[in-house]
């Protein structure tokens, strides 16, 4: 390596330290160069500004990650071994390169060109294993993003959120969730539910100053999902409130107050969506069903309350993990009494929960975001809803 190759790269790693201690917005390229001890124009040698430098910290998490999974397969191994290798180098990629993870998912974020290209690239890692193997009603490219899904949210959870190792028993739970899914006897048929519109029963307010702290909590709302967190004012929320801003500091202490309120109206909506689809049924299988129906069709329609959801966690970690922890939470719950009711796999509940919830976020992402789809297309639809029910076995053409 070169000398201005060993430069290049110690910014880079000055630069995940920086980012990941006070995010992008708050790094900067003084900030970065300080640290190093050098001027700021011997950074601006090696990159134009702060966005590329960290647009340069995405790719080298993308080609590394991407580097290692392509090692980790081999023709000789079946299609199932395949993928739990694929699983076990991208937890193991990110488990020694964390920093550079947790810029990466920021990076991703605010980068849509890069986040479609490295969920491809991945993707097609999962897809050249399955494409040959998988029967002609089901979508490999919904597949591919289910099972990279599946262990999505195990990782934050562990790693970032709980500061923990990923156990043992997880990982066996993961792997034989993905091989047989989660209906104990085999014997349910998902499908999908035509949407309906939901009409959210809306709080009745006691007094006008529950009134009014509700409308700036939706007015912010509107707000933040068109126009970012970062990019939304006080004064923005006071006008699109029709107040005064000095009435916004007798509800909201500051800015992430407020979001932190919206964080959990969100929540809210998610939960009544869900319940509205779910209500009918007891089986568990049934909800789980109905719950991925709900969740697409709100993700679909309300987009933007993900973005700020998403956006939430790089503002405030302990802001945007209450959200997914809650569900998470109640998920647990559910799970518990789908196993003891015999409908349910008896495998550990938590596990279980985050790695639904990963599925559904990836894709959701790749419908909604990466591909811009304005409705739910029933064969991928019904290829999420039958590997969750019977794994990788009620996928495939031939045995694993």
């Amino acid at each position: 390596m070169t000398k201005g190759e060993k430069t290049r790269e110690k910014i880079l790693e000055t630069a995940i330290k920086i980012f990941r201690e006070e995010g992008f917005n708050n790094g900067s390229v003084l900030k970065i160069a300080s640290r190093m001890g050098i001027r700021n124009s011997t950074i601006y040698y090696y990159f134009k500004n702060k966005s590329e430098i960290y647009n340069a910290l995405g790719l080298k998490f993308k080609n590394g990650i991407l580097k290692r999974i392509k090692e980790s397969v081999s023709p000789k191994k079946t299609p199932f071994d395949n993928i739990k290798e694929i699983l076990k180098a991208y937890l193991v990629y990110i488990k020694e390169n964390l920093a550079l993870y947790e810029t990466f998912r920021e990076v991703e974020f605010v980068n849509l060109p890069l986040a479609k290209s490295y969920y491809n690239d991945l993707t097609d890692c999962i897809k050249n294993v399955l494409a040959v193997k998988i029967k002609d009603n089901f979508d490999v490219d919904t597949l591919s993003f289910v099972i990279i899904g599946s262990i999505y949210f195990i990782v934050i959870n562990n790693f970032i959120w709980k500061n923990r190792e990923v156990s043992e028993d997880e990982i066996k739970t993961l792997f034989n969730f993905i091989e047989s899914g989660i209906d104990k006897t085999y014997s349910f048929k998902p499908y999908v539910i035509p949407e309906r519109p939901i009409a959210l029963e809306e709080k009745k307010f006691n007094t006008r100053g529950e009134k009014t702290k509700r409308n700036i909590i939706k007015a912010s709302e509107k707000l933040f999902g068109e126009n970012g967190y970062n990019n939304t004012q006080i004064v923005d929320i006071a006008k699109a409130s029709n107040i005064g801003m000095g009435t916004i500091y007798l509800y909201f202490k500051s800015k992430k107050e407020i979001l932190s309120e919206v964080i959990k109206y969100v929540n809210h909506v998610l939960r009544s969506c869900s319940w509205e689809y779910t209500k009918p049924f007891k089986d568990r299988r049934e909800i789980e069903n109905a719950g991925f129906n709900a969740f697409f069709y709100a993700f679909k329609n309300r987009g933007e309350d993900y973005r700020i959801v998403r956006e939430a966690e790089f503002i405030d970690k302990e802001i945007g993990s209450w959200y997914y922890t809650r569900i998470a939470d109640s998920y647990n719950k559910g799970l518990e009494q789908g196993i003891k009711s015999g409908e349910i796999v008896n495998l550990d509940p938590e596990t279980l929960s985050y790695s639904l919830m990963g599925i559904g976020h990836t894709v959701g992402i790749r419908w909604f975001v990466l591909g811009k789809n304005k409705k739910v297309e029933e064969k991928p639809f019904l290829t999420v809803l039958n590997f969750i029910m019977k794994g990788l076995k009620g996928t495939l053409k031939e045995a694993l």
